[in-house]
């Protein structure tokens, strides 16, 4: 009954007699043209797969098909009020909510969020806080959730409270890493509970219990300079630890300057963390006759720390403390304990020490957990050759009359195996080029990882090969010649028949146009893994999406791929302001207002200012990354800016009209066309510009990319007021490297051909370039047709957050070719970079390759990214 009445509402859409209907209104999708009475059991299932849906019912009668979907609740907006230390995305982050999230209810409502939005704040020492929220859903499934914080004061941590501790409070605090002026993070206290509780028992307090009571705050009356060095004791005994000091420090002040500043003034906030001890008594262990193990030793020896005090530990304890003698080679150990109060004590007579009695030893001790280490040894060693089955163990025999040890290393090494070919048994001659990189390597040491590899491969095969049937059979054969036991992998491949591409639902786009949706859609009558790899590269790079998921629904009967591609839309709205600073444009400020999805049709406008000690720029564009097709792109703008040049100062008025083509994803040609006017030191320049480009960009992350091709070829013809020709290229690599380390470059050169302005000739010096040199110091006064330049750069890493870079640099500027390399300059120099919550600061000396270099360095900080 229930689900006739629900029949009744929201139908969605209605095509033959099938009809989809839901709880609550679906976000907009394809549904309504995709599903008919051909394909809508194979549509249930996609559509269970929606991230929005709860459950699909299907209900088949003779007046048609109804389809029910269920759908969860879905936060609408997010509203953040009272947050200054915190920005929205951190505590949303926290919570791991985001605007668009469908919500499972009962999990949702038993999620007190005011609790774990305080937490959060109390983890970044806004002792404080306090917090409310409220949730409005509608009638329509949507959430609207507001919270409101009060921040209150950042409190700094001082020493902890120790309640019924016998021991000094500075002890207890490097027992559990407690740092002084640390911001208080109130879980760290929490966790310390199980650190405090191990120190105690460690110092004999077997049956000791350490409880947290919470954390003491505390007004100052006097200044506390911790915040500017947070540390411990074990500075003085780790001088690299001052570095780490030093960062903190540094953190404080950008992070909390305002609660920094009032701390040094002595009229900040302490917090203290407050544990109540309960010690009990301290059992001690005292050994006479003992002189190889110490009493320390000998009670972890013992286990009595984990056990406890009774008659059953304590002689479990002596058996333990007799095989610890035993390893060591005392085999006529004798042990008597006996227990006085709290102290056990253990009247050991050692006897002596037996020797190793076999080739190779010479007399040595005997020293069960040495003769282990060779044992290892050896065995690492056959493995390395091949003797992967290998095994052994020791044998000894005690000679106690001799007061010597018989030991033999009992080892069977087995038989070498060898994996001596993989073949595959077939004309495919992709596959035939899979296996060629494997037989490469062969015959080696038998390794399963590398037939695990060669299946993997192979299905990956299948997947971009749209073979959802293929398959393979592996046989093994054996052969055994002398010590070698040699396998051969034959592979019988069934590639199956390859799939067709079936239907596309498209699910969560509100804005953005079907047809666009198809541009960026890589389609094909044959399904294949790399359809969705560009389909997803496409959507994410469209500038539309902050979220896109693909999941493949495969019809073995049909011999079809059906896709589901969930889509997240981006805010329509941009608004972005940043700060930096460096010291060759001193302060820059950059705001950026745009637009984007404009009419569903991929197309984003943007206002951008920026201003630095040597630029102002007004900027008006226009972009479309999929141009009516998935090929083209489109950049367009009208800017006016005003530089600052060592020898002439320029005002430019124009705008510029850049089409791409897609050749590969990653690269892209494409014709230029510019209107310009320039004004330089009172003579102006009207000049119109035509171009071509060829571009090639790849990052293996989005978003956070740790290696970056960059590729640039620009040629241009300029006429009007100057006639000449332009052409200049450009490469940078960002290379990973084990370890955190990175290893980036760049070539760039360039010639104009013509008598081309002073604006548009080539100079080098600077930060970004020649850094050895002052700003455009090379190519003065008039600038060269002729440029090439070069830069090396080792990034290493060091105590977190800092990072070293080594560097070099090397160009010249000439109005001849052949004089490039004879007016060549170069610079060598380091670097040292601190991350912080407003970008990395980065301090560099360079020393240019001249007379006297030491004395001509330059110096440049830098706030912010800069390439």
């Amino acid at each position: 009954m229930l689900f006739l009445i629900l029949l009744l509402f929201f139908p969605l859409s209605l095509f033959a007699q099938v009809f989809i209907m839901s709880n609550y209104p679906l976000r907009k999708s394809n549904m309504e043209r995709v599903i008919n009475e051909r394909n809508y059991r194979d549509m249930v299932d996609i559509i269970r797969k929606i991230e929005d849906v709860k459950d699909v019912y299907l209900m088949e009668s003779e007046e048609g098909i109804y389809i029910y979907v269920e759908r969860l609740p879905i936060i609408r907006s997010i509203h953040v009020k009272g947050n200054v230390a915190l920005i929205r995305d951190e505590i949303l982050s926290y919570l791991g909510f985001y605007e668009g999230m469908p919500v499972r209810g009962p999990e949702f409502k038993d999620l007190d969020v005011e609790e774990r939005v305080k937490r959060l704040y109390m983890d970044r020492g806004f002792l404080d806080a306090s917090v409310g929220v409220t949730l409005i859903k509608d009638e329509d499934g949507y959430i609207d959730l507001y919270i409101g914080i009060d921040e209150g004061p950042v409190y700094f941590t001082d020493g902890g409270v120790y309640r019924g501790a016998s021991y000094p409070s500075s002890v207890l605090d490097e027992s559990i890493g407690l740092v002084r002026g640390r911001v208080v993070k109130e879980s760290f206290f929490r966790e310390s509970v199980f650190q405090l509780q191990d120190f105690y028992i460690g110092e004999g307090f077997w049956d000791s219990f350490v409880y947290y009571e919470g954390l003491e705050k505390l007004r100052l009356s006097r200044p506390f300079y911790h915040v500017l060095m947070p540390g411990d004791r074990e500075i003085r005994r780790k001088p690299l630890k001052f570095l780490g000091s030093l960062s903190e420090g540094i953190s404080n002040l950008f992070s909390h300057p305002i609660a920094t500043f009032r701390a040094i003034t002595g009229r900040g906030f302490i917090a203290r963390p407050v544990f109540q001890i309960i010690e009990g008594r301290r059992y001690g262990i005292n050994s006479e006759g003992s002189s190889f193990f110490t009493e320390k030793e000998l009670t972890a020896v013992s286990g009595l720390q984990s056990k406890g005090v009774d008659p059953f530990s304590l002689e479990e304890a002596r058996e333990n403390i007799i095989r610890a003698y035993h390893k060591k080679g005392f085999f006529d150990v004798k042990v008597e304990y006996e227990m006085t109060e709290y102290t056990i004590n253990f009247k050991i007579r050692e006897g002596d020490r037996y020797k190793i009695l076999g080739e190779g030893f010479d007399g040595q001790f005997y020293d069960e957990d040495v003769l282990e280490k060779i044992l290892k040894s050896k065995l690492e060693k056959l493995y390395k050759e091949g003797y992967t089955l290998a095994d052994g163990r020791l044998k000894r025999e005690v000679l106690r009359d001799k007061k010597e040890v018989n030991v033999e290393f009992d080892i069977n090494p087995g038989k070498r195996q060898i994996l001596k070919d993989v073949k595959y048994e077939g004309e495919n001659k992709d596959i035939k080029k899979l296996f060629s990189k494997y037989r490469d390597k062969l015959p080696a040491i038998f390794n399963t990882n590398l037939i695990e590899a060669i299946n993997i491969d192979l299905q990956n095969y299948f997947l971009k090969k749209g073979l959802m049937d293929g398959n393979f059979d592996i046989d093994v054969k054996v052969q055994e010649e002398g010590e070698n036991i040699f396998y051969i992998y034959t592979y019988k491949v069934e590639e199956g028949q390859v799939y067709k591409l079936g239907d596309t639902i498209y699910y969560g786009y509100e804005k953005t146009s079907p047809r666009e949706l198809s541009y960026m859609t890589k389609r094909a009558q044959n399904y294949s893994q790399n359809l969705d790899d560009e389909t997803l590269h496409n959507m994410l790079t469209s500038g539309i999406f902050n979220g896109v998921s693909i999941d493949t629904f495969v019809d073995k009967e049909k011999k079809v791929v059906h896709r589901l591609i969930q889509l997240s839309e981006d805010k329509r709205g941009i608004l972005d302001l940043s700060i930096g600073y460096n010291t060759e444009e001193n302060i820059s400020l950059e705001a950026f207002i745009g637009l984007r999805n404009l009419f569903g049709a991929g197309l984003s406008s943007g206002l951008k200012y920026r201003k630095t000690g040597k630029r102002e720029l007004y900027e008006l564009s226009l972009t479309d990354n999929f141009l009516f097709s998935s090929r083209y792109w489109l950049k367009s703008n009208m800017f006016k800016t005003y530089e600052e040049h060592k020898s002439y100062n320029l005002d430019s008025y124009g705008s510029n009209l850049q089409l791409g083509y897609r050749i590969t994803r990653n690269t892209s040609i494409g014709p230029v066309f510019s209107l310009l006017r320039n004004e330089v030191d009172g003579q102006k320049y009207n000049l119109r510009k035509y171009g071509v480009f060829l571009l090639r960009e790849f990052k293996d992350d989005i978003f956070s990319p740790s290696r970056i091709h960059y590729d640039s070829v620009n040629l241009s013809l300029a006429e009007g007021d100057a006639r000449y020709t332009r052409f200049d290229l450009s490469t940078f690599y960002l290379i990973p490297l084990p370890r955190n380390f990175k290893l980036s470059f760049k070539v760039a050169g360039g010639v104009v051909w013509g008598d081309a302005p002073i604006f548009d000739r080539f100079f080098l010096g600077g930060l970004r370039d020649l850094r050895g040199y002052s700003f455009e110091e090379v190519g003065q006064p008039d600038g060269g047709k002729y440029y090439t330049f070069g830069r090396l750069e080792f990034i290493f890493p060091l105590r977190e957050p800092f990072v070293g870079v080594a560097f070099g640099d090397a160009g010249s500027v000439s109005d001849k070719p052949r004089d490039l390399f004879k007016n060549l300059k170069a610079d060598v120099g380091l670097a040292l970079g601190v991350n912080t919550p407003i970008g990395p600061i980065r301090l560099d000396v360079a020393f240019p390759f001249e007379e006297k270099w030491l004395n001509k360095f330059k110096v440049y900080l830098s706030v912010g990214y800069y390439y």
